[in-house]
């Protein structure tokens, strides 16, 4: 599983971060996944958490892409 968060949809809400804190951190107001054109790799451990945040976007910015 990858993440991918959008630069342009990402607003800084913070709610993936409040409920998943393990995996989503904020740096300087926004997600620190923000990024033009990076896909990150999730930890199999993480796959829930990343998830659970992706859905809590309320600008849908946080892609989810499964392997």
């Amino acid at each position: 599983m990858k993440v991918r968060v959008a630069p342009d949809l990402c607003c800084g809400a913070q709610r993936c971060a409040e409920v998943a804190p393990q995996f989503y951190k904020i740096v300087d107001g926004f997600n620190a996944f923000v990024s033009e054109h990076e896909v990150h790799d999730v930890p199999p451990d993480m796959e829930e958490a990343a998830v659970r945040g992706a859905k809590e976007c309320p600008e849908r910015a946080i892609r989810i892409i499964e392997d």
